[in-house]
């Protein structure tokens, strides 16, 4: 009988392994600038997006005794953790996709959320770590709850604090949980549309930030007599408390309150006046690591093309010495004991990945822990390349340039563009550029008005912008590209998800003769109807969008916005579209890609539609299978249509189309 199933198994990778060769044979580059070029080996798909054996997530446990991390092993992740001072690994098998994951204040627990459907509703899991094999424990607040950790104290023991939506859906509650018993109890049940706490080394609230109604926020102290308000603001000001008020009055937050740009500054209690202890000119400040136990700084960092980071303390300082890193990398703490005296840094490389190097202050030493696979294709991808581009009204626009390896004159380009649309693109390591750029394209990320990183005015010059001046912005980059001599004009496409997908479309029906082909991904098609769609706990996307976007409770508003929509542009498409949409996002719904799609070959027009079952709204929530395969399909679109190169066979899309 086994013998009968290992025939049977042998014979089904055998015929699955022929229909691979058969279905998807290797694609040569046509377009006359990569036939004329010598490109570099063709890295494998997986190699960017389901590599079989890799690790990643480094984290040591408070006291430095052990260190864990995530491994893949044909393809199955799993939590290791291992004695420093031992040899041997344990191994601890999930049924989850683990994204993200934590010690536990006492080193007894690894910590992690769960999201098991692609609803966004994670449920909060934990592995005792003390046992052999220990099993996950889910703490279940509930049918369709979204929970999260609000914070992990240093001198918690087994409590950490969590926030859900249990006792309302548009609400967090803040709540203290025994890790051991599962016990909770509850600390602030919130009558504001928004709470965020500060808390001490044992877990205790001393600050809160208030949000209210048109995204007006509060933050207050607590005092003996009750709350004392120490700042406010509306919603394009911030004000981020990192640490307790030391013996002087002083508070460490990061803030822009009465600046264009985000900064580092310590705050006087009694007069409101803030001391900046770094901040950058050119743009916001990214973000600050701080000492485990006493939260004080230890590195700020900006992007205004490259890294740029200043060290608050010489043993900090003495680390990354001893690390060595080229001066162009980026450096990132990603763990660290409670005392500091021994450290995890990431040193990222736009063409190697993230190197992980353990450093021990004490003994002075640096031990490289793991460099990820990729590296050894490095030779084959290509530099990230900070650019900036002046859009047609004079504003500066920023954005990252991935050349083809080896190529020289106008190749075939992808322009992509980011989602939020608060968010921004960063130097580093770019899979997703890395790959295009393989395979022959120029490929260009467009930080548009309105990301996120480079101050307010920046971000406000999106107001009533949406599908307009951020259009052009995207049409402008395009136009850059083509004057710089990167871009083939004849063979440009523009590719995004979610917000970035609304541009993608946006893109593809108010410009199409300038655009080759475009790819959407969880892409908005119709912006008049997003009010209604988005998660009940989004709270402050109501006000953002009748900011930047209209009113569509305005008959005027809604009129224009609707001419802006996608949706009601159809018609105008000149191109093939590549439409992916997940199943079960809870984001940007099935049914904006459903009537985009109906409404495109309703119009005759050349598109491909691809519903990925069980996915979400993000790549960090697909299965590997869904990854390797969408982006299979991506490979080979472009190539059709701007006349890129494309794998062949891959055992790892067979082996997607094959495990379960």
């Amino acid at each position: 009988m086994i013998r009968k199933l290992l025939f049977v198994s042998i014979l089904i990778a055998g015929l699955g392994a022929v229909f691979i060769l058969v279905a998807f044979p290797p694609i040569s580059a046509t377009h006359p600038a990569l036939k004329e070029s010598q490109l570099p080996e063709l890295v494998p798909l997986r190699s960017f997006y389901a590599d079989s054996s890799s690790r990643w997530r480094f984290r040591l446990s408070p006291d430095g005794r052990r260190i864990a991390w995530l491994e893949s092993k044909w393809f199955k992740p799993a939590l290791w953790v291992r004695d420093l001072e031992g040899e041997g690994s344990e191994i601890y098998h999930t049924p989850d996709r683990v994204r993200w994951y934590a010690w536990s204040p006492n080193g007894r627990y690894l910590l992690y959320l769960a999201d098991r459907d692609g609803w966004e509703n994670d449920q909060i899991v934990s592995i005792d770590v003390t046992e052999s094999g220990g099993e996950p424990r889910t703490y279940d607040f509930g049918k369709d709850v979204k929970a999260w950790i609000a914070n992990i104290p240093p001198e918690g023991g087994d409590e950490i604090l969590i926030a859900h939506n249990g006792r309302d859906r548009t609400k967090f509650d803040l709540y203290r949980l025994n890790l051991e018993s599962g016990e909770t109890v509850a600390l602030d049940l919130i009558s504001d549309r928004q709470v965020f706490w500060s808390f001490d080394r044992e877990g205790n609230v001393f600050a809160r930030k208030r949000s209210g109604a048109d995204n007006d926020w509060h933050v207050e102290l607590r005092e003996p007599a009750g709350w004392r308000e120490i700042a406010s603001g509306g919603m394009e000001e911030n004000f981020h408390i990192l640490a307790q008020p030391d013996d002087k009055g002083e508070l460490l937050a990061i803030s822009d309150l009465g600046r264009d740009k985000r900064a580092l500054v310590l705050r006087n209690l009694e007069t409101g006046g803030e001391k900046v202890l770094y901040d950058h000119e050119a743009v916001d400040l990214s973000w600050v690591r701080s000492h485990p136990l006493t939260l004080q700084p230890i590195m700020a960092v900006a992007y205004p093309g490259r890294q740029e980071r200043f060290v608050f303390q010489e043993n900090v300082a003495e680390m990354i010495e001893r690390i060595g890193a080229p001066p162009d990398a980026s450096l990132h703490l990603v763990s660290a004991t409670h005392d500091f005296s021994k450290a995890i840094w990431e040193v990222e490389d736009d063409t190697r990945g993230w190197s992980k190097y353990l450093v021990d202050n004490n003994a002075q030493t640096v031990e490289l822990i793991d460099e990820p696979p990729i590296a050894e294709r490095a030779e084959a991808l290509s530099e990230m390349e900070p650019v900036n581009i002046e859009a047609g009204d004079g504003l500066v626009i920023s954005g990252y340039l991935t050349r083809p390896k080896g190529v020289s004159g106008p190749a075939p380009t992808v322009i992509l563009v980011h989602g939020g649309p608060v968010a921004r693109v960063r130097w580093g390591f770019d899979g997703l550029a890395l790959w295009l750029a393989n395979r022959g394209y120029a490929v260009l990320n467009v930080n548009y008005r309105g990301s996120a990183g480079y101050g307010r005015a920046f971000r406000e010059a999106a107001v009533g912008e949406v599908s307009r001046k951020m259009h052009q912005d995207i049409v402008d980059a395009r136009n850059w590209a083509v004057d710089q001599g990167v871009a083939d004009p004849g063979r440009i496409a523009v590719m995004g998800g979610s917000f970035g997908g609304l541009k993608t479309l946006t893109a593809l029906t108010q410009s199409p003769d300038l655009f080759a082909a475009g790819v959407s991904i969880n892409g908005i098609s119709d912006i008049s109807t997003m009010l209604q769609e988005v998660p009940v706990y989004w709270t402050g996307w109501p006000d953002w969008y009748r900011k930047y976007i209209g009113d569509p409770g305005d008959p005027e508003d809604l009129a224009d916005i609707r001419d802006r929509s996608p949706l009601y542009n159809a018609e105008n498409v000149q191109s093939p579209i590549l439409m992916i949409q997940g199943a079960n996002d809870v984001r940007v719904i099935r049914d904006q890609s459903d009537r985009m799609v109906e409404a495109l070959r309703r119009s005759g027009k050349d598109v491909r539609y691809t519903l990925l079952d069980g996915a979400g709204h993000s790549l960090s929530n697909m299965t590997w299978q869904t990854r390797i395969l969408m982006f299979r399909q991506i490979e080979r679109f472009l190539a059709q249509h701007l006349g890129g190169r494309a794998d062949g066979f891959d055992y790892a899309v067979l082996g997607a189309r094959i495990i379960p």
